[in-house]
């Protein structure tokens, strides 16, 4: 660019080349630059003839190159450069002090980019909208600033752009400051002549006019455009003049540029054609505008003529047709719409007969406030549907609902631009009315017609206030109305309770009209939720190892049925009954989730999601394990097929039980006229004898030939399972073919014969669901199954050692290794409890290994004190409470693992810790040898005790294994022969062994009766324990007398090792070891001995005081009080014995004697005190059955089992009571 300022002598010419060169050399090009001229220093190395000696040649040719390349060819602008360009630009503007311009340009381009990627983003969304819609997309144009082609347009306002002048910086101060509440004026002609007239004198000011470059022609600087001089400096352009460039092809070739340019921007034959409609549009409505003046103009003539110059006034068929204009939210002079939407009524001189229709036109603007708040809430809800980012975010029942609503709105104002066009046509005296019009011209006709058409929507606008969904008029729209978390649900129900309220009020207006309307937006509303329950049972709930993200959840419906519990895993037994849960249900456990989040099901889904989820669980369950569940039965998600309406036209039938394809949603609505119900008529149903014919082929294919003809009518309904359909009696749809019309719309739409229909059509598939996973889960496993019933049988062999002959091996060898020295450790180590039990049962296998009843891999006992710390604590305890350590854990393989939840393994482990010490107290009493004299009177006496202690554990055994354990299981396994699905096998599982439990005493409330047990062992033990002393067989004597010559032969070796001269640190620290172990030997044995003794003093001293309080003061309760001070005595006298006593033969056995007779009578007071512990749980249970029988709620069954508990418990006080226990 040419200088401005400043002198132009030779020197400074001078200079400025310098300055030039040295600039050159380092200002900094953009990439896109440095790669084109390397490319050009290549071609002209490889195509310059070689002898040109000089160094101007070379540049004169490589200038004439890049001036071609110039000319002839284009290249894509390159983001950096016009960034570079950009920013250069407004730098320089800054330099010149206009920092307005400087700004403007860089939050231009900025915003540019952020607008470009908007519009496509704006664009995209509302091309989905319409798809969504149905409508053709291939009409709706595309933006035409792209992220991607902003530098070209950038570049081309560059080149077409000029210097900045007055104007282009007051647009960047109106720019800069549009929401500053000073903003920049615009200027008049006047004021914006000044201001360049001092703009003009700052410049001459500061740069005067010197040189000879402002004598030259002005056409360069007029010519010049600030492209050029934003990308050219001016040390640039006088390197090219220094070069040998010419000014004149400089311009020539600037003009040919822009020809070239004027030649592309010719329009095109399209752009052609669509100007030339824009053009012939402008024309048509200018025309028409002057059409519409002159008839003004004319009928303003006549009503001056025809009144003599007097004042037309208006009438009452005006005021019709402004209050249409309102309703149809045209503008309108009698009234006013206000920015919240509110329509008012305004007083104007020209109408006066407003005076005497002041209630009519409120009316009409009350009801068209209302009309534009649904048409506020259908454009909320469009937009909201536009601008939704995934699933969650939509409301799909509430954007039916909204089409429908809209519908409304579309034939309301097609009646009423009816209405307005016969009014039109009527008040034109050349053309006469064909038509009645003069009949609308009142205000009351009005509003009766008004009332009649728009008499749903006046109904649905106080639901949406209601709900939430619209607002007062004084509110502000834009807060939130009602959260996204639970519209559709509250949309939905409140609709069906509209309709219910119209269906029973007979003296609604219009009511066949409003019951056809509501029926139709209450059914556009359910689609979306019953699709969601389709796609449910279609898909099924998920039982992968990882759930993290279900894409299933994704549909907000199914979030509000459904629960999910994502941290429980799958191969939790309690996964099935609390992996996944119906929204709405355990209010207690859930309270504060429910409060919170508002998540539930819609009414009319309430009555089936249980049978929903149910069937959901199967399908993915089934589906983990490789099996198809549905197959060719899939459930309709066209709900109009479900209702079994079709439109009158249509004689197509479809079968009962496969799945249809689904219409289109407008099949129903193009039905409904608008003026009435449309002729609608019921879908054919099958017949009861053809449904089980179909449902029986589906179930049990295997028979499905015998099934067909005559043999289907001739089978019994037995070999169904219980559906709707099997009891054509009970539903209302079989006698609908001889009923005089069919069901109504609105009719199947209502609770609760929507339930029903539903029922009816999810019934046989959860039917086909349960049977196939019961299938699986029951067949053997030689058929691929997972044989319920083989593990069932093996736990009761296992935990109610129901197997006798394995089970006593095991025990018994178990038995005799727990009664060897230190069996408290070796005998219940886990590798021993395992082996012991895996030689016991080889030993009694079969040949054939497949009839094995239980497999040794699957079972795994424990003590659950494997740690080193219970080390200590384990030593001080009983054989008999180290038996209750024994645990034992069958590993059920996936899924039956759902039907073995926790509570019942947690009954099975204790019933088999019962039996186990009941058993070990029985193979005690049994294993004692009459080793003594029995005519001497103690023996007499001991073996009358021992009778009496194995009487009593042997009745109590029979009681619990016999009475109760055998036959609970018997019922166990036929119950769950005949279940038909998983939650009904749990369900019989826990109240199986719940009542297993209640009738061994095992519960929290049975404390007393289960200690009472308990005693019973321990004192079975003692009794031989006491009698394994007195006759020397004792294994504390052995124990005692192994140590004693294990000490002997230890003091010999070391004797020997001092002799040959062995260290003494290490003999020193061998005899530390040996003495320590010694004494934890012998420790261990006296704990033993006074545990076992403190546990029969305790089970003595409880019974004498829990019967000494329980008597009335008989003589029998004084006398087993002398009984009990007389055994203090005994044992006080016991205890005071010297060791010179205990050594004479006289003096151990009348401690014998004592000792037995102490048991004797602690053993007569247990079973006193479980016959009155028996009768009070037998007269608590009376108390409690007594009670429920006065409920009528109550079934019959619950009595049952009372009966039944009070029965068996009669029968152990009746056997505890056969004896006097004085035999």
């Amino acid at each position: 660019m040419a200088p401005v300022a400043g002198p132009s002598t030779g020197s400074s010419t001078e200079h400025a080349a310098k300055t030039t060169a040295a600039r050159v050399g380092s200002r900094s090009r953009t990439n896109k630059h440095i790669d084109q001229e390397r490319i050009l220093d290549l071609l002209l190395g490889a195509f310059l003839d070689e002898t040109t000696p000089s160094t101007s040649a070379r540049a004169a040719q490589k200038a004439r190159a890049t001036r071609v390349i110039d000319k002839d060819s284009w290249s894509p602008p390159d983001d950096d450069e016009v960034s570079a360009a950009l920013q250069g630009l407004s730098l320089k503007h800054s330099i010149h002090l206009d920092y307005e311009l400087a700004t403007a340009i860089q939050r231009c381009h900025s915003q540019l980019l952020m607008s470009c990627e908007r519009s496509i983003r704006l664009s995209d969304q509302a091309r989905e909208a319409e798809k969504r819609r149905g409508r053709n997309v291939s009409n709706m144009p595309a933006p035409l600033l792209r992220p991607d082609n902003v530098s070209h347009a950038i570049r081309l306002l560059l080149r077409l752009s000029k210097p900045a002048d007055v104007t282009a910086r007051t647009a960047a101060n109106l720019m800069l400051n549009a929401t500053h509440s000073s903003r920049a004026q615009y200027l008049t002609p006047e004021q914006r002549k000044q201001a360049e007239r001092r703009e003009w004198l700052n410049i001459l000011v500061d740069e005067p006019l010197e040189g000879d470059v402002w004598d030259d022609d002005g056409q360069d600087q007029n010519g010049s455009d600030l492209s050029d001089w934003s990308l050219d400096s001016d040390d640039e352009r006088k390197r090219r003049v220094e070069q040998g460039y010419d000014s004149d092809k400089e311009l020539r070739k600037r003009r040919d540029r822009l020809t070239a340019i004027s030649t592309s921007l010719q329009p095109s034959a399209s752009s052609k054609h669509d100007f030339r409609q824009r053009d012939q549009w402008s024309l048509n409505r200018r025309t028409r505008l002057e059409a519409l003046d002159r008839a003004k103009e004319d009928s303003v003539r006549d009503s001056t003529v025809h009144s003599a110059g007097a004042t037309r006034k208006h009438t009452e068929a005006d005021v019709v047709r402004e209050s249409l204009a309102a309703l149809m939210e045209f503008p309108s002079v009698l009234f006013t719409r206000q920015p919240s939407g509110q329509v008012a009524m305004t007083s104007d001189e020209q109408f006066p007969v407003i005076r005497i229709l002041m209630k009519q036109i409120a009316s009409i603007a009350a009801i068209a406030t209302t009309l534009a708040s649904l048409q506020r809430f259908v454009a909320t809800t469009i937009s909201q549907s536009i601008h939704a980012v995934d699933a969650l975010t939509r409301t799909p029942a509430v954007e039916a609902f909204a089409e429908q609503v809209q519908a409304l709105l579309e034939r309301l104002r097609t009646s009423l631009s009816n209405m307005d066009s016969d009014i039109g046509n009527a008040s034109i005296s050349a053309q006469p009315a064909a038509i009645r019009s003069d009949r609308y011209t009142t205000m009351t006709q009005l509003l009766e017609f008004v009332q009649r058409e728009a008499a749903t929507v006046l109904l649905l606008a106080p639901l949406l206030k209601e709900i939430g969904f619209i607002s007062d008029s004084d509110v502000d729209v834009a807060t939130p109305i009602l959260p996204r978390a639970f519209s559709d649900r509250a949309l939905i129900d409140g609709l069906q309770a509209l309709l219910a309220f119209a269906h029973q009020q007979d003296e609604v207006l219009h009511r066949d009209i409003v019951l056809a309307d509501l029926s139709t937006c209450l059914l556009a509303a359910c689609r979306p939720a019953w699709r969601s329950v389709c796609l449910l049972l279609q898909r099924g709930l998920s039982f992968a190892i990882r759930r993290d993200h279900d894409a299933l959840f994704d549909d907000r419906l199914v979030q509000h049925m459904i629960r999910h519990d994502a941290s429980m895993s799958t191969s939790d037994s309690a996964f099935w009954t609390s992996g996944y849960l119906v929204n709405g249900t355990n209010a207690d456990a859930m309270a504060d989730v429910d409060l919170d989040r508002g998540y539930s099901s819609p009414a009319f889904l309430q009555s089936i999601m249980r049978d929903v989820l149910t069937t959901a669980k199967g399908v993915g369950l089934l589906r983990s394990l490789g099996i198809d569940a549905l197959g060719e039965v899939q459930p309709s998600p066209n709900l109009d097929h479900v209702l079994g309406m079709q439109v009158a036209t249509s004689s197509s039938t479809s079968d009962l039980l496969p799945s249809h394809a689904e219409p289109g949603e407008d099949g129903l609505q193009s039905a409904l006229g608008t003026q009435g119900v449309a002729t609608l008529i019921e879908a054919p149903r099958t017949t009861p004898d053809k449904a089980k014919a179909n449902l029986r082929q589906l179930l049990f294919a295997h028979n499905a030939r015998s099934c067909v003809g005559d043999e289907a009518e001739e089978q019994s309904d037995d070999d169904l399972p219980q559906t709707p359909l099997s009891r054509p009696d009970t539903d209302l749809h079989w006698n609908s073919e001889s009923a005089d019309h069919p069901l109504r719309l609105s009719q199947k739409l209502l609770e609760p014969m929507l339930g029903r229909y539903l029922r009816e059509h999810l019934s046989p598939i959860s039917a086909i669901v349960r049977k196939r996973l019961t299938e699986v889960l029951s067949s053997a496993v030689t058929e691929g199954g997972y044989a319920l019933q083989s593990h069932l049988e093996a736990c009761h062999g296992l935990f109610f050692m129901q197997r006798g002959a394995e089970m006593t091996s095991w025990l018994d060898s178990l038995f005799f290794d727990l009664d060897r020295r230190n069996g408290t450790v070796r005998a219940l180590n886990h590798y021993r409890l395992n082996s012991g039990f895996g030689d016991a049962l080889e030993a009694h296998r079969s040949i054939d290994a497949a009839a094995a009843w239980i497999d040794v891999n699957l079972v795994r006992l424990h003590t659950g004190d494997d740690d080193s710390e219970s080390a200590a604590a384990i030593r001080q305890r009983t054989r008999l409470r180290r038996l209750a350590d024994v645990q034992v854990k069958y590993e059920v393989p996936w899924p039956l693992t759902f039907v073995f939840p926790q509570s019942c393994m947690r009954v099975y482990q204790s019933i088999f810790t019962l039996l186990l010490q009941a058993r070990y107290a029985q193979w005690k009493l049994s294993s004692t040898l009459k080793l003594a004299k029995p005519e001497t009177m103690h023996m007499r006496k001991f073996w009358s005790l021992r009778r009496q202690a194995q009487w009593l554990v042997r009745t109590l055994i029979g009681y619990i294994q016999g009475e109760v354990v055998l036959e609970g299981a018997r019922l166990l396994d036929s119950a769950m022969e005949g279940t038909d699905s998983i939650d009904s096998s749990i369900q019989i599982h826990i109240e199986a062994l719940a009542r297993i439990e209640m009738l061994c005493f095992d519960r929290v409330e049975q404390a007393k009766v289960k200690e009472l047990f308990s005693a019973v062992w321990r004192i079975g033990t003692e009794v031989v324990h006491n009698y394994e002393r007195f006759i020397g067989t004792s294994n504390s004597e052995e124990d005692r007398l192994a140590r004693r010559k294990r000490r002997e032969r230890r003091k010999k070796r070391r004797d020997k090792a001092k002799r040959d001269g062995a260290p003494l640190g290490a003999i020193a620290e061998e005899e530390a070891e040996e003495e320590e172990e010694e004494e934890e030997e012998e420790e261990e044995d006296d704990d033993e001995q006074n545990h076992a003794r403190k546990d029969i003093d305790r089970d003595d001293d409880d019974v004498g005081r829990l019967y000494a309080t329980s008597g009335n003061g008989d003589p029998t309760t004084v006398g087993q009080t002398e009984g009990l001070d007389t055994t203090s005595i005994d044992a006080s006298m016991s205890g005071d014995i010297s060791a010179s006593w205990v050594e004479s033969d006289v003096n151990r056995r009348e401690r014998f004697r004592i000792e037995c007779e102490r048991q004797r009578r602690t053993l007569d007071r247990l079973v006193e005190e479980l016959k009155v512990s028996v009768d009070d749980q037998i007269g608590r249970i009376a108390a409690r059955t007594a009670a429920q029988a006065q409920d009528a709620t109550q079934a019959d069954r619950v009595l049952q089992e009372h009966d039944y508990a009070r029965a068996k418990w009669q029968g152990l006080l009746d056997a505890l009571a056969w004896s006097d226990m004085r035999y």
